[in-house]
């Protein structure tokens, strides 16, 4: 390290510049942060993996969904704790074309802008952005149910 006016530093020394030292720990802080996002990529929204109906759709819509489209409330006649129920629709249309999330209303309406009248879920906070992007992936992916038929009986 060079020493100017008494204080060790970051100076030029043997031909490089002050970034050096700052440049060498930026790089290494970087790679930490990506290191770690990396490892927090788990889920099948933020990888190359086929989303999996069962795995990752399934729990969003249990949780968030199907209190208000179920089988204890149907609001719009809409259900969504089956295929048959999903692919059948509402009162509002297709819930689900495969393949085309545009035109989804599972997808369209949990995209809205919170303050849209028509935004779900109605209550609670909004799905966040890797739920609805693993949403959008799925039907974008022909929405394959795979073994998959209807919710689990309580």
């Amino acid at each position: 390290m060079a020493q100017r006016d008494g204080v060790q530093g970051y100076g030029r020394v043997q031909g490089y510049g002050r970034v050096q030292g700052y440049g060498r720990w930026l790089v290494c802080v970087g790679v930490a942060v990506v290191g770690l996002g990396i490892a927090d990529t788990g889920g099948a929204a933020r990888s190359s993996e086929a989303v999996d109906f069962e795995r990752d759709v399934w729990p969003i819509l249990e949780e968030r969904c199907v209190t208000c489209h179920g089988p204890l409330d149907d609001f719009g006649k809409l259900r969504l704790d089956s295929t048959e129920r999903i692919l059948k629709g509402g009162d509002r249309g297709r819930a689900l074309v495969p393949g085309k999330p545009e035109e989804s209303l599972m997808y369209t309406r949990v995209v809205l802008p919170p303050d849209d009248l028509d935004v779900m879920p109605v209550e609670g906070e909004p799905l966040d952005q890797e739920q609805t992007e693993v949403i959008r992936r799925w039907i974008l992916e022909g929405a394959d149910f795979g073994k998959w038929t209807e919710a689990e009986s309580e």
